[in-house]
């Protein structure tokens, strides 16, 4: 069971997102806005992230760097899930894991974010 940081501003795709992880046999973690999420990816250190780049009080590119700039937390894969239009661009110059862009097939995201987490496995088992 991993632990999965979902970073979202729209409460309903958080609910939608939550039921999907739980599902999957993960623990989630909800941040509803960047300044929060600061907050709890210190404190919980999860497995994995999913990250919206359009958030009140933080964008989820000041997330995205506080992330990668931070010892303890830049190896946390981050797969950024956002309708922005320059998303894919954004995620890959902060070194972003993956992007995929809203609306999302919940299908392609749970393949996602296991392949995500089975390379956290690799990584840490070698």
């Amino acid at each position: 069971m991993a632990k999965i940081m979902i970073v979202e501003d729209d409460e309903a795709l958080v609910k939608m997102l939550e039921m999907l992880f739980e599902r999957m046999g993960h623990e989630v973690i909800g941040s509803l806005n960047g300044l929060d999420a600061l907050y709890q990816v210190t404190y919980h250190q999860p497995d994995l992230i999913v990250l919206d780049l359009m958030m009140p009080w933080a964008a989820g590119d000041a997330v995205l760097g506080f992330i990668r700039s931070t010892q303890a937390l830049k190896r946390i894969p981050v797969l950024v899930l956002s309708a922005h239009p320059n998303g894919a661009k954004i995620a890959h110059q902060l070194e972003a894991d993956a992007y995929l862009p809203k609306p999302v097939d919940m299908r392609t995201l749970a393949e996602y974010v296991n392949r995500l987490l089975t390379s956290v496995s690799a990584d840490s088992g070698s």
